[in-house]
């Protein structure tokens, strides 16, 4: 089986096919899961983003601000830099409540085969496949199958 990427991951969790056909409130409302899953795949992509804008930052302070020769006061000092930190502070409130997330979804059972993929979904995207190689392929794996039978039923 070919390896997601982080990335086709998290597209996954925002863009499952019964969004897309305007029957979300009644999803959610036949899985709550669903309704945190989505949450968690917006901040990951609120993540990404800011990852970008961080990155582009940074990129124009080394630029035109020798970023990378001064010292850490003298970066906190610059007025161009608060836009890096407000980047900062903003990516730590997304991972606390992706973390906020993940911990409810343990409480909160799926009810459907659509609120189980999603709920796998969202371990897939945290666990770091380098670091658990052979679980992740399983898991990305276990995600297919049941997307499988839920298209039968």
């Amino acid at each position: 089986m070919a390896r997601l990427s982080r990335r086709k991951v998290v597209a996954a969790l925002g863009s499952a096919p019964l969004f897309a056909d305007g029957k979300f409130t009644a999803a959610t409302a036949a899985d709550p899961a669903l309704l945190l899953c989505v949450h968690y795949g917006e901040l990951a992509r609120r993540q990404e983003l800011l990852m970008r804008l961080w990155g582009d930052r940074e990129a124009w302070l080394g630029d035109n601000r020798d970023w990378f020769k001064l010292s850490k006061a003298e970066q906190r000092a610059l007025p161009e830099a608060q836009l890096l930190y407000a980047i900062d502070s903003e990516y730590d409130r997304c991972i606390r409540a992706g973390v906020r997330i993940v911990r409810r979804l343990r409480a909160v059972p799926a009810l459907t085969v659509d609120g189980a993929v999603a709920k796998l979904s969202v371990v897939a995207e945290v666990i770091d496949p380098e670091d658990y190689p052979a679980v992740h392929r399983v898991l990305l794996s276990a995600i297919e199958d049941l997307r499988a039978i839920g298209r039968k039923g």
